[in-house]
C-alpha cells in the first residue's frame, strides 16, 4: 500500500532516520522479509519513458536471481527469509489495483501514439505489458515455477542459505505480499516460545511499510530500501543492484522520534502516557491523508503541511478524550468523533482563504458568488440567519452593559452586528461550496442529510476496516469504500453510536481479479475465452473496460496522483458474466486458477534428488537437491480462513463490554438447555458458533458426475462447546447408489420442473442417451391448463391489507408511537413490586405481534418494511380495545418508558386493588383472543393476504365449474 510523499516528509522531518547500508557495518538480523513486487516492477520495466525498451523473459528472471542473492548478502538473516509475492488482494485493494492499470496502458499506448508521429521506427517484437504482473497471468505462473527453481538452486549450492528457513508466498496465495509477512509475524509472536529480541528486517518500496512495521510494536525492526533522491531531473532507475544505494530505516529510532514528538502530552493527559499507544493513534493519523483503500480527505495534502496539522489537533484534544483512539486496532468511536469534530476547523480555515479571494473577486466584477447549489442553501440559510441575528443582538446588550460608555457601546453593537452578518454571509457560502463538490465530484443532485450521514459512516467503516486490515488481517474480502472521494472533515458526524460489522466472504480466483482490474488493452493476458467480455458490445459487463476516461488531480500536482474516474466492478454481475466462459477453459489455465500454500523450504543433507529446470534451454537441472519442502500451512504461516474461522490469536484485553455480551451469550444458552431440554451444562468455557444443516441438493460436475453438496441454514447459532457431539459419521442408502446423470435420472421415472416457464409441471424422462454426455436429459412435460389470473394480479392491490406506520396509529389512538411499539411486541410484568419483587416469574401481557430478534411478523397485523414496523387496521382495534380493557397499564408505562419490566403493585399500588387479579385478567384476555392462535412468518417471506388467496380459491372453482360443463 503506498501513501503518497509520506516517505520523503518523514525523511525530512526526521533527518537521522535512514542510514546508508555499507559494507562490514550492517547490524545482524534473524528474520529478512522481501516484498518481492518492487523487485519484479524494478527488474522488468526500469523504464517505461522509453518506447524502445524491450526485454526477454529470461533476462527477467536472471536478474531478478540476482537481486535476491544481493539482498540475501547484505543482509545475511540468520533463521527466516521470506519472500512474498502479491497474491489476489481484498476487494479495496483491487480498485486502486484497476485505477493503476487502466492508467498504465493509456500512458502507453500514448507514448507509442507520440512515438510514431514523431517518425521513430518501433521494435517488432511486443513491448512487456507491466500490467502481466498480476496474479493468474502466464508471465506469473512461469515466474513463480523459476523462484522455486532458484530457492532449491540456493539451497542445495549456497552454504549460507542452508542454516535459513526459507518461506515461498507466491501469486497463488491470497493476499498483499507485505500483509503476508505481517500475519506470519502475527503468528510468530503468537508462539509461547517466540523470542521478543527477534530482529527483522523487511525489504520493500511502499511507504506505508513504517506504519506496518509499526503495528507490530517489536522492539528490534528495520526497514531496506533502495535510496530516494527528491527533486531534480528524473532519471532511470538503475537496475543492477550493485550499482544501488541502500538504506536502513530503523524503526526503534522512529520510535523514540514520535515519543519527542509528542512527549508534550506527558504532562498534559490526565492518564498515563503509553508510547505504544502514541504510535497506534499515530498510524491511525497516517490513514486520513489517503492511501490505496480511501482517498485523502479535501485539501489535506502531505505537501501543504496536513501531517503537522493532523499533530497539533491530536496534542490539543487528547487531555480531553479520557483515553487513546486506536485501541490495538478498534477505533474508540467516541474519542475519534471528539478529534475529527476539532480537527474540521481545518475546513473552515481553509474556506476562509477561498472566501476572502472570493469577496476580492466580487468587489472586482460587481457580482454576488454563486454556484450550482447557492439557491439551495440561501434557503437552508434564511433560517439559520434569523436565530444567529437575534442572538448577536442579545451578546450586543451584554457588551453595551459592560461598557461604561454608551457611544462606544453603540459602536460595539453595530460592529457585531456587522459581524454576525459577516458570519452568516461566510456559513451560507460555506455550505454552497460543499454541497458544489458533492454535486460536481460525486454527481448527487441533492445533497441531503441522510447522503451526508452515509458519507461519514462510510468513510468511518473504511479507517476500521485499515485498522483491522493492518493489525488482524483481512476482516472482509468483499467490502471496499465506494465513491472515488471522501467527505468534508466538517461533514463526519454523529458517529459514535455506529454499529460497524464486516462480513469475511472470501478472495476472489486469480482470473476473477484480473476481469477486475486489467483495461481492455491487456485482454490477451487473459484466456481466450474470456477476453470479449472486455471488448464486445455484447458482453454484460462492457461498461466496466471504457476505452477512454477522464482523471482528477482533485488538489494534487502530480498526474499519477489524479483520481481515475472509471466505474467500480459488481461482483455479482462479474461472476454471472464469467460463469458461462468457465466451462471453455484448458487444462493448463485451470491449473492457474487456483489458490495454493506458501511453501517452506529447507536443507536436508541426508535428502538428495534431481530437481527438474523449468526452462532447459536456459537454466540447467539441479543434478544433486537437498532441498525438503512443506505445502502443508504449519504454525506461523500465512493461512487462508474461510467463512467464519478465525486466525490463530491472542487475547491481551477483555473490555466490560465483551465480557457482559459472553455473561449474556452462555446465560441465555444455560436457561434454554435447562428449561427446553432439562440438561444443566455447568460451567461453558467456549461457546461454537455453526450453520446448521438443511439438507442435500445435487451437483453436476464437468466430467458428468453426480454428487451430493450439503445446504447449510443461513443462521448462525450459538452453542456450548461441551454440549456438541464431534465426529458422527452418518450414511444414507439411498444416496449411495448415485453416480451419474443416468442413475439420477432413470428413463420414465416423474420428475417435477423448478425453473421457468413450466415451474411446478410433472414431467416424465426419456431416454437421453444422444445428449447426457453433454450434461443434458430430456423430459416430456405435462402442461396442465391453468386458471387466468392476470387480472387478479392487476387488481391485488385493492385486496391487500394497508399498513400503516406506527405513528399513524399512535395519532388515531390518542397515545405515543413508543406505547404502539412496546404493546405489539412484549411486555413482561413481574409479581409484586420494584423495590420488593416477589420471585423471578414475569407474565407476558404484549400482543406478540412482531419478533425482533427471529425477524418474525404475524400476516394480517404487522409488517417489517426495511428496519421499520407497520400496523394494520386489526393491530389498530386490538389495540383499542386493550386501551379500554387496561387503561392504567398504558398510562404507566407511557410515564415509565426507560424501564425494562414492569411490576404489579407499581402498576396498581391502590390497598382496594389486586395486581396479580389485573394482570391474569388480561392473559385470559389475550389467551381467549383469536390474535394468540395466529401463525407468524419470516419477514424475508412475501406472503399473500387472507383476502387475495379467497380470491384466487373462487377463481379456481370458477374454472372447475367451467372445465367439468365442458
Amino acid at each position: 500500500m503506498g501513501v503518497p510523499k509520506f516517505y520523503r516528509w518523514i525523511s525530512e522531518r526526521y533527518p537521522c532516520l535512514s542510514e546508508v547500508v555499507k559494507e562490514h557495518q550492517i547490524p545482524e538480523f534473524d528474520n529478512l522479509y522481501l516484498d518481492m513486487n518492487g523487485i519484479i516492477h524494478q527488474c522488468s520495466h526500469p523504464n517505461d519513458d522509453d518506447v524502445h525498451f524491450r526485454i526477454s523473459d529470461d533476462k527477467i528472471f536472471t536478474d531478478i536471481f540476482h537481486y535476491l542473492e544481493v539482498l540475501f548478502r547484505i543482509i545475511k538473516p540468520r533463521k527466516v527469509f521470506f519472500m512474498a509475492v502479491d497474491g489476489v488482494a481484498p476487494r479495496a485493494k483491487m480498485n486502486q489495483q484497476r485505477g493503476r492499470r487502466f492508467r498504465s496502458a493509456k500512458e502507453a499506448e500514448d507514448k507509442i501514439k507520440k512515438a510514431i508521429e514523431k517518425g521513430e521506427t518501433l521494435p517488432t517484437e511486443a513491448r512487456f505489458d507491466s500490467n502481466c504482473i498480476t496474479p493468474g497471468t502466464e508471465f506469473m505462473a512461469r515466474l513463480h515455477e523459476h523462484l522455486k527453481y532458484f530457492v532449491n538452486k540456493k539451497i542445495s549450492t549456497d552454504k549460507s542459505w542452508q542454516g535459513v528457513t526459507i518461506y515461498f508466498s507466491g501469486h497463488e496465495t491470497p493476499g498483499e505480499g507485505e500483509h503476508k509477512i505481517m500475519e506470519f509475524i502475527r503468528s510468530e509472536k503468537a508462539k509461547p516460545d517466540h523470542d521478543p529480541n527477534t530482529r527483522h528486517c523487511l525489504y520493500g518500496l511502499d511507504a506505508d511499510l513504517i506504519m506496518l512495521g509499526l503495528t507490530t510494536h517489536e522492539a528490534h525492526f528495520s526497514l531496506l530500501r533502495e535510496e530516494v533522491r527528491f527533486g531534480g531531473k528524473k532519471t532511470q532507475r538503475v537496475c543492477a543492484p550493485e550499482e544501488t544505494t541502500f538504506h536502513l530505516l530503523h524503526l526503534s529510532l522512529m520510535r523514540e522520534y514520535i515519543d519527542y514528538e509528542f512527549s508534550m502530552l506527558k504532562d498534559k493527559i490526565p492518564f498515563k502516557y503509553d508510547i505504544e499507544k502514541i504510535i497506534d493513534d499515530w498510524i491511525l493519523m497516517g490513514f486520513l491523508v489517503g492511501n490505496d483503500f480511501i482517498p485523502h480527505l479535501p485539501h489535506l495534502h502531505i505537501n501543504h503541511d496536513a501531517l503537522p496539522l493532523l499533530y497539533g489537533t491530536y496534542i490539543t484534544i487528547l487531555p480531553e478524550l479520557g483515553g487513546y483512539i486506536n485501541e490495538s486496532g478498534y477505533l474508540n468511536l467516541l474519542r475519534f468523533e471528539k478529534y475529527l469534530v476539532k480537527l474540521s476547523d481545518f475546513d473552515r480555515e481553509h474556506f476562509s482563504e477561498v472566501f476572502v479571494d472570493l469577496k476580492w473577486f466580487e468587489s472586482k466584477v460587481g457580482n454576488k458568488y454563486l454556484n450550482e447549489a447557492a439557491g439551495v442553501a440561501a434557503e437552508e440559510a434564511r433560517n439559520y440567519k434569523e436565530k444567529k441575528k437575534s442572538k448577536g443582538q442579545e451578546n450586543s446588550l451584554c457588551w453595551a452593559a459592560l461598557d461604561k460608555n454608551r457611544e462606544e457601546a453603540v459602536i460595539s453593537k453595530d460592529r457585531l452586528e456587522d459581524e454576525t452578518e459577516e458570519d452568516d454571509l461566510f456559513e451560507t457560502e460555506f455550505r454552497q461550496y460543499k454541497r458544489t463538490y458533492y454535486m460536481t465530484k460525486m454527481g448527487v443532485d441533492i445533497v441531503s442529510d441522510d447522503f451526508l450521514a452515509d458519507q461519514a459512516a462510510c468513510y468511518i467503516q473504511a479507517i476500521q476496516w485499515i485498522l483491522h486490515y493492518y493489525y488482524h488481517g483481512v476482516q472482509s474480502w468483499s467490502w471496499y469504500y465506494p465513491y472515488h472521494y471522501a467527505p468534508f472533515l466538517s461533514d463526519i458526524r454523529n458517529i459514535s453510536t455506529l454499529k460497524i460489522h464486516f462480513e469475511l466472504g472470501k478472495p476472489f480466483m486469480p482470473f476473477e481479479q484480473l476481469l477486475a482490474v486489467l483495461p481492455a488493452a491487456s485482454k490477451n493476458l487473459l484466456p481466450t475465452c474470456y477476453q470479449h467480455l472486455m471488448t464486445s458490445e455484447e458482453s454484460p459487463i462492457i461498461e466496466y473496460y471504457p476505452p477512454d476516461f477522464k482523471t482528477d488531480l482533485n488538489g494534487k500536482q502530480q498526474e499519477w496522483e489524479a483520481v481515475v474516474l472509471i466505474p467500480f466492478i459488481d461482483e455479482k454481475r462479474l461472476l454471472e458474466a464469467m460463469e458461462t466462459c468457465n466451462h471453455f477453459l484448458k487444462k493448463e489455465e485451470r491449473k492457474r486458477n487456483q489458490h495454493s500454500e506458501c511453501l517452506m523450504c529447507w536443507y536436508d543433507r541426508d535428502t538428495e534428488f534431481t530437481y527438474p529446470s523449468p526452462w532447459p534451454e536456459k537454466f540447467p537441472a539441479i543434478e544433486r537437491c537437498h532441498t525438503r519442502f512443506f505445502m502443508e500451512e504449519p504454525p506461523g504461516i500465512q493461512k487462508l480462513y474461510l467463512g467464519r474461522t478465525a486466525p490463530p490469536s491472542k487475547v491481551v484485553h477483555l473490555g466490560d463490554k465483551e465480557q457482559s455480551n459472553w455473561t449474556k451469550e452462555v446465560q441465555g444458552i444455560s436457561e434454554y438447555y435447562l428449561r427446553r431440554k432439562g440438561i444443566i451444562i455447568n460451567e461453558t468455557s467456549a461457546v461454537v458458533y455453526a450453520q446448521l444443516l438443511t439438507g442435500h441438493k445435487y451437483q453436476i460436475n464437468q466430467n458428468g458426475e453426480v454428487h451430493l453438496e450439503k445446504q447449510w441454514s443461513k443462521q448462525v447459532l450459538p452453542f456450548v462447546y461441551q454440549a456438541v457431539v464431534k465426529d458422527i459419521r452418518a450414511f444414507d442408502s439411498r444416496f449411495s447408489n448415485i453416480k451419474t446423470l443416468d442413475d439420477l435420472f432413470p428413463p420414465r421415472s416423474m420428475v417435477f420442473m423448478l425453473g421457468t416457464p413450466y415451474y411446478g409441471c410433472a414431467g416424465e424422462v426419456q431416454d437421453s442417451g444422444d445428449v447426457i454426455t453433454e450434461g443434458r436429459i430430456r423430459v416430456v412435460f405435462s402442461i396442465p391448463c391453468e386458471p387466468n389470473l392476470d387480472v387478479l394480479i392487476q387488481n391485488q392491490h385493492k385486496y391487500s391489507i394497508k399498513y400503516n406506520p406506527g405513528y399513524v396509529l399512535a395519532s388515531r389512538l390518542g397515545v405515543s408511537g413508543y406505547l404502539v411499539s412496546r404493546f405489539t411486541g412484549s411486555i413482561f410484568i413481574g409479581r409484586g413490586s420494584r423495590r420488593n419483587p416477589h420471585g423471578d416469574h414475569k407474565a407476558n401481557v404484549g400482543l406478540n405481534l412482531k419478533f425482533n430478534k427471529k425477524n418474525e411478523e404475524v400476516p394480517g397485523y404487522t409488517k417489517k418494511i426495511g428496519n421499520e414496523w407497520m400496523y394494520s387496521s386489526a393491530t389498530e382495534q386490538l389495540l383499542a380495545e386493550y386501551i379500554e380493557r387496561a387503561p392504567e397499564l398504558f398510562s404507566y408505562i407511557a410515564r415509565n418508558s426507560q424501564e425494562d419490566v414492569f411490576y404489579e403493585d407499581d402498576i396498581w399500588p391502590g390497598a382496594n386493588e389486586n395486581g396479580a387479579e389485573k394482570v391474569q385478567e388480561i392473559i385470559t384476555w389475550l389467551k381467549g383472543h383469536s390474535v394468540s392462535t395466529l401463525s407468524r412468518s419470516s419477514c424475508d417471506l412475501q406472503i399473500l393476504d387472507a383476502t387475495v388467496v379467497e380470491k384466487i380459491e373462487e377463481e379456481v372453482e370458477k374454472y372447475k365449474v367451467l372445465i367439468f360443463s365442458n
